[in-house]
C-alpha cells in the first residue's frame, strides 16, 4: 500500500493562510490563462511582404502563459493539495500531472498485490 505523508495544519497561523491564498491565486491565474487561450487568435500579423500582403505569425503567447501557469501550480504544494481535494486533474485541456499522481499513487506494494491476485 502506498504511504501518504501526513500534513500537520495549523489553521490559525498566518503562514497557512498565505499559502492557501497563493494556491488559490495560482489556480485562478491558470483559469484566466485558459480563458485567454480560448479567445486568442491562432495567427497574428507578422508584418507585410513586398506585395503588401500580411505575413501570418503563430500567436503562441497565450499557450506559453497557460503552460507556465500549470507549471506554477505543480511547483506549489498547497495549490496541488487544493486541486486534489477538488479532484480536479486538469484546467481546460491541460492536465495537472502532480494532481494526477496524488490521486492515483502507485507503490511497489500495489503492483505486488495485483500480481498475487492473478496467480
Amino acid at each position: 500500500m502506498a504511504q501518504r505523508k501526513i500534513k500537520y495544519i495549523d489553521g490559525g497561523s498566518p503562514e497557512y493562510w498565505r499559502q492557501r491564498t497563493e494556491g488559490f491565486r495560482l489556480i485562478r491565474e491558470a483559469e484566466r490563462a485558459h480563458e485567454r487561450v480560448m479567445r486568442a487568435p491562432m495567427y497574428i500579423s507578422g508584418g507585410y511582404d513586398e506585395d503588401g500582403d500580411v505575413i501570418p505569425a503563430e500567436n503562441l503567447g497565450p499557450w506559453d502563459a497557460m503552460d507556465a501557469a500549470i507549471r506554477a501550480i505543480e511547483a506549489h504544494e498547497t495549490a496541488v493539495d487544493i486541486l486534489v481535494a477538488q479532484r480536479r486533474t486538469q484546467i481546460g485541456l491541460w492536465r495537472i500531472n502532480a494532481v494526477i499522481r496524488e490521486l492515483n499513487p502507485v507503490g511497489d506494494d500495489d503492483r505486488q498485490s495485483v500480481g498475487a491476485d492473478a496467480g
